[in-house]
């Protein structure tokens, strides 16, 4: 359920990419996801194309075998990531004109008025964006050095 929502996803789509998900690097192939889930060949096949094709998942071929292993895309959880940290910008943006509205309505309030705006909420809410941005930018920063180490060995 959450990765539908959160993807946007068909819930049968959401099923394949969770079962990628406990996979790994394994991946899993065609068949054993129409056995697994339970779902028609055509209707399993449609969403592995859509999902290739939003590159979500890819897949690879061993030596000797042709069946393809799906796996999750090395990319997506950086693109994720990256959604996210926009989102928090987006978010602190317009925050920070609310915030900067509202001070320039309570100088013009005399003082001591009970209709001043407190900014506390505002201030405080930049600080948790502020927090949870650096926080992933440095998450990011680590998965995408660990799977450049990864790959070069």
């Amino acid at each position: 359920m959450h990765l539908e929502n959160k993807e946007q996803l068909a819930p049968l789509a959401a099923r394949i990419l969770a079962n990628l998900v406990l996979k790994g690097k394994k991946g899993e192939t065609f068949e054993n996801l129409v056995c697994d889930l339970k779902a028609s060949k055509s209707t399993i096949f449609t969403h592995l194309t859509n999902l290739q094709a939003s590159h979500r998942i890819t897949y690879y071929t061993k030596p000797g075998d042709r069946k393809k292993y799906f796996i999750l895309s090395p990319d997506a959880l950086i693109r994720s990531m990256d959604e996210m940290i926009q989102n928090w910008n987006d978010e602190r943006e317009i925050h920070l004109e609310i915030s900067e509205y509202k001070k320039e309505i309570n100088k013009s309030l005399p003082e001591g008025s009970s209709d001043k705006f407190d900014l506390e909420f505002h201030k405080d809410y930049l600080k948790y964006l502020d927090q949870v941005t650096a926080i992933m930018q440095d998450l990011r920063s680590k998965l995408i050095e660990n799977h450049k180490s990864t790959n070069t060995k």
